[in-house]
């Protein structure tokens, strides 16, 4: 059973490999007691803010659960886009800071595709297609960028994908949204004219507005697990991961072409991030809005720590996140800020960072543990 369950999460044997599993846990459950710790130091009731919390995220049957269960999934889906964007680029040991961007380009691609003409007069079998499949293309194109500059210039992917944030952001709402796509309306700037019905997402649970981005992408995290433990491709990039240390000396002696996989790997990043930018546009908000309140690309950088950079665990992550964000509203009720369970968050990839730490001290209780057992049965005899 235990073969079974790593092969299942990881596509591999692993020596101490339920440390992946329990690393995060215990990341989790000590940041949730470090924010109960801060909420009690307020004069706050710990109990009662993380029973709103809860109550409210869709985790847990509950009077709203229906809603609050479409919302956390909706929310999950893009989060885990842009954290499944991030651990794809990090198995490859590439630090991509760009899936903000990612997400911006996808959005405004989706948002475009899905209003102008003669795209939204295509049939929704052919349109909704065709939108993710652009959307994508362009994603990867500008992850593709950073990649380029990192394989023949030697420029460090974080400045790199730092700086085209910042250029997607300020080209696309300075410009396009206020400029060449604004809506033509009378009372200022309203975001890009809205999507034709045949771009918009099936929704798939009725008074609600889920639809099937959290289906689209658990299709495409198999895809990835896929990737990364069945095909070849994968198992390169993997390998640059793991030798990043030594410089990959031992992959290009094995023949792979380092500089080709780099920016094939950030071109796949960045076009599973962009997703993200899709799902909202089609899904969510209908349009590209006139200003992008962001964020799901830096939070998917914490959902993919947190997930250790493995598919299940980017998705039970996102889920969790997702959960966190549904509830955060409520806990104002408790007289407890609302940004709250993004603290929480802080303090679980603090924690997880702290990982080295955390595993040397259960390989110690482990070893431990092994240790009296073997003294017990010698003992007994």
């Amino acid at each position: 059973m235990k073969d079974v369950l790593k092969k299942v999460i990881f596509g591999r044997k692993e020596k101490h490999w339920w440390m992946n599993i329990l690393v995060p846990l215990i990341s989790i459950l000590l940041s949730f007691i470090l924010g109960a710790i801060l909420i009690k130091a307020t004069g706050r009731d710990p109990v009662v803010a993380y029973k709103l919390l809860f109550g409210n995220s869709g985790l847990f049957p509950g009077p709203y659960w229906k809603g609050h269960f479409a919302e956390m999934l909706l929310s999950s889906a893009m989060f885990i886009a842009t954290g499944l964007g991030f651990a794809v680029a990090a198995k490859g040991g590439l630090f991509n800071i760009g899936a903000e961007g990612h997400f911006i380009v996808g959005g405004i691609t989706a948002a475009y595709i899905g209003y102008a003409e003669p795209f939204a007069s295509l049939p929704k079998i052919i349109h909704l297609p065709f939108i993710f499949i652009l959307a994508m293309l362009m994603g990867g194109l500008w992850a593709a960028i950073a990649g380029y500059l990192k394989a023949k210039k030697g420029i460090h992917e974080v400045i790199s994908t730092i700086m085209l944030n910042w250029i997607a952001l300020y080209l696309i709402e300075g410009w396009l949204v206020i400029g060449p796509m604004k809506a033509e309306v009378e009372t200022g700037v309203s975001g890009t004219p809205y999507i034709s019905q045949t771009a918009k997402l099936p929704k798939i649970l009725s008074g609600t507005r889920l639809n099937i981005s959290i289906i689209i992408i658990i299709v495409v995290l198999y895809l990835v697990w896929y990737l990364f433990y069945k095909t070849t491709l994968g198992y390169e990039i993997r390998a640059m991961g793991y030798t990043l240390i030594f410089g990959m000396e031992a992959p290009k002696a094995s023949g792979v072409n380092i500089e080709r996989r780099t920016i094939q790997t950030m071109f796949i990043s960045g076009a599973i991030a962009a997703l993200g930018g899709v799902f909202m546009v089609l899904g969510v908000l209908s349009q590209y809005p006139p200003i992008f309140s962001g964020g799901y690309g830096f939070d998917g950088i914490a959902v993919a720590l947190i997930g250790q950079n493995e598919p299940i665990g980017v998705f039970l992550a996102g889920i969790l996140i997702g959960a966190l964000r549904t509830g955060a509203t409520s806990v104002q009720l408790a007289h407890v800020p609302k940004t709250f369970p993004s603290i929480i968050e802080g303090f679980a990839v603090a924690f997880i960072a702290l990982q080295a730490l955390v595993r040397y001290w259960l390989i110690k209780l482990t070893q431990l543990k092994k240790s009296s057992q073997v003294k017990t049965e010698g003992g007994a005899r």
